[in-house]
């Protein structure tokens, strides 16, 4: 019990608090909505570029898990890619009665990939990784980094004035999977359970790139924009490096 609120607590440090810190440039450029839309939409932009086809990767688990046999598992696992996007976009376009509607839409897809997230944090520690080992310290980094930009991305979809509420209700939908994952990871079930959510967040993840794509096109792209997708790229791929630089 003890070692798994450690591994709790090393969720919420490296994930729910990152994912909370992300909120906050929303509020230091309260009021400057179109620099806001440019620069913070074309960051996002290049982040969940990064962020799709890292999640593609991750759902080719399906295929090494199943085989390369068609079988009606492997087809209804492939097709929850489409389900994802379906379910969200649909979804949004029925709940546009609140401004903060599509921040929470957005949330929630991340939300489900953080839920898979979760999974593998906790079958990682399962297998006996320590947490004091510096490889497992530089990829808790890179693992911020990581949330830091998911919430980034939350936030720029928050209204012109966002409200304590706005935040609450965004670190729920897209923080709190990762901690529900872990426990799911620590009692061993079955990994493939990860790959789905990694599927499906995939699909998730085309909603949330149409989303920032419409956004940035409320303001003619300029300069700025792609500073704001270059800066995001950057970042991502330094998390990613420092990622992979310490795996055996």
């Amino acid at each position: 019990m003890a070692a798994l609120a450690e591994i709790v607590a090393v969720g919420i440090a490296i994930g729910v608090i990152p994912l909370l810190i992300g909120f906050c440039p929303r509020f230091l450029f309260a009021n400057r909505q179109r620099f806001w839309s440019q620069f913070g939409g074309g960051m996002a932009l290049g982040f969940m570029m990064i962020f799709f086809t890292d999640l593609i990767g991750d759902s080719g688990g399906l295929g090494e898990s199943l085989g390369l046999t068609m079988s009606p598992t492997q087809i209804t696992l492939a097709a929850l890619f489409v389900l994802g996007f379906g379910v969200f976009m649909m979804s949004s376009l029925k709940g546009t009665a609140s401004p903060s509607s599509t921040a929470y839409f957005v949330a929630a897809a991340i939300g489900l990939h953080a839920l898979g997230e979760g999974i593998v944090v906790g079958s990682n520690f399962v297998g006996q990784m320590q947490i004091e080992e510096l490889s497992t310290v530089i990829q808790g980094l890179s693992f911020a980094m990581h949330k830091f930009l998911e919430g980034f991305t939350i936030s720029i979809f928050f209204p012109s004035n966002p409200r304590l509420r706005n935040v609450l209700v965004a670190a729920l939908l897209g923080g709190i999977p990762l901690l529900i994952g872990i426990p799911l990871g620590i009692l061993a079930y079955p990994f493939i359970l990860a790959n789905f959510l990694f599927a499906a967040g995939a699909g998730a993840a085309v909603f949330v790139i149409l989303k920032i794509t419409l956004l940035i096109g409320q303001n003619k792209p300029d300069i700025t924009t792609i500073l704001g997708f270059l800066v995001g790229f950057l970042i991502v791929y330094v998390a990613a490096l420092i990622h992979f630089t310490v795996l055996p």
